[in-house]
């Protein structure tokens, strides 16, 4: 089912469903100076990894009436992700990032407004998980849907930080990381976050500990890129440290996604805290070896899916 939506009509045909697993937030396009146009977002690349995982997760989010936002909902549909949440505004384009590159490093704009900072409520309920990052409630439109979900919902809270700077508030994220079920973030979100700095990997867990007392987070998910990722709270505590190479490295884009991703297969499945963080991190390291950070093949998802 399309939701075509107009500024002067902004809500017509909302989905009413309930859902194991609502995945909310940005999907858009990487805009590269050669031309490229690479499809992605954390929350669209963690929906599609989901569904490659074998779940079905909906995901809710925007897109413009145009070529872009045609061509997300075709490939959603070929993947078999549902498209049920997939709303199209006629007012507002599908999201882009401009990518520019000065002396080998990258710098983003991520453009607005967009159709995605205009989601509206669907009267959708969750009742396993609820994914989400902070980029997607920049817009007090999108804020106050993702907000109408939470209260319609008796699922945990998977709050992936995901920072883009300066696209965020200090306020705002620590707003949101307030009670999270699972918390995801890297080393130095750690450090923005809890307001220190060297922070070392290895020797972290103080300052998890910390973070969940001051927050009242209930698991932390701590990635430290070559050095490893960390699981703490009541799911449990496992590390894997280093974190496998990947063989061949392509490129890390995606690669937080799939981690986020596999972790998600891994609780709703009830996999144990030891085989979530190993299976996660090996993950990651498979989606380095590859362009972008999503495939068609399904057996790059099965051979991933183990216990």
């Amino acid at each position: 089912m399309q939701q075509t939506i107009s500024k002067a009509n902004p809500s017509v045909n909302p989905v009413s469903s309930a859902v194991d697993v609502a995945v909310y937030g940005e999907v858009l396009y990487d805009c590269f100076p050669d031309g490229r146009r690479v499809l992605g977002g954390a929350p669209f690349n963690v929906a599609w990894g989901l569904k490659g995982f074998g779940h079905d997760p909906l995901f809710m989010s925007a897109v413009g009436d145009d070529p872009g936002g045609h061509n997300i909902r075709e490939k959603m549909s070929t993947w078999g992700l549902s498209t049920d949440g997939l709303q199209t505004h006629a007012d507002y384009a599908t999201g882009e990032v401009q990518v520019t590159i000065e002396n080998d490093e990258p710098s983003y704009e991520i453009c607005e407004p967009r159709a995605w900072d205009f989601i509206d409520d669907s009267d959708v309920s969750a009742s396993k998980l609820i994914y989400h990052g902070l980029l997607a409630l920049r817009n007090p439109h999108s804020r106050a849907s993702f907000q109408a979900l939470m209260r319609n919902s008796s699922a945990m809270r998977f709050f992936d930080v995901n920072l883009r700077p300066p696209y965020y508030e200090l306020g705002s994220l620590r707003a949101q990381i307030e009670g999270a079920d699972w918390l995801k973030l890297n080393i130095d979100e750690l450090e923005i976050v809890l307001g220190e700095s060297s922070i070392i990997f290895d020797r972290s867990e103080a300052s998890v500990e910390r973070l969940i007392a001051q927050f009242g987070v209930k698991n932390v998910l701590l990635t430290g890129g070559s050095q490893g990722a960390f699981i703490y709270g009541e799911y449990g505590k496992a590390m894997c440290t280093p974190a496998p190479v990947p063989d061949p490295l392509v490129d890390t884009v995606g690669a937080g996604d799939s981690f986020s991703a596999f972790t998600i297969h891994g609780i709703v499945s009830q996999l144990p805290v030891e085989a979530i963080v190993q299976n996660a991190s090996h993950f990651a390291a498979k989606v380095c070896g590859m362009q972008g950070a999503t495939t068609t093949d399904k057996t790059f998802y099965s051979t991933s899916n183990k216990s």
